[in-house]
């Protein structure tokens, strides 16, 4: 999948991120605060090896990556 860019009002965004989580991604944010090297994964999606969403809400963007691949990355250190 590599990255999907989505773009929405803020009314849409609090439903998106919950339908995120239902289906296993994780913010950018979660992650950083969880150890993770952000800018590693965003390189991985990048390349492909990493499926990631993209969000636009207004003028912000938040990075979204699967909770699954994130964190076999980080084992392997590559995030």
């Amino acid at each position: 999948m590599a990255i999907k860019q989505i773009e929405m009002d803020s009314r849409d965004s609090a439903s998106y991120r919950k339908h995120l989580r239902n289906v296993g991604f994780l913010s950018a944010s979660y992650l950083s605060t969880s150890g993770f090297d952000v800018s590693s994964l965003k390189k991985l999606a990048r390349e492909g090896k990493l499926d990631a969403i993209r969000c636009a809400i207004g003028k912000s963007v938040r990075w979204y990556y699967r909770e699954r691949q994130a964190e076999l990355a980080h084992l392997r250190g590559l995030a």
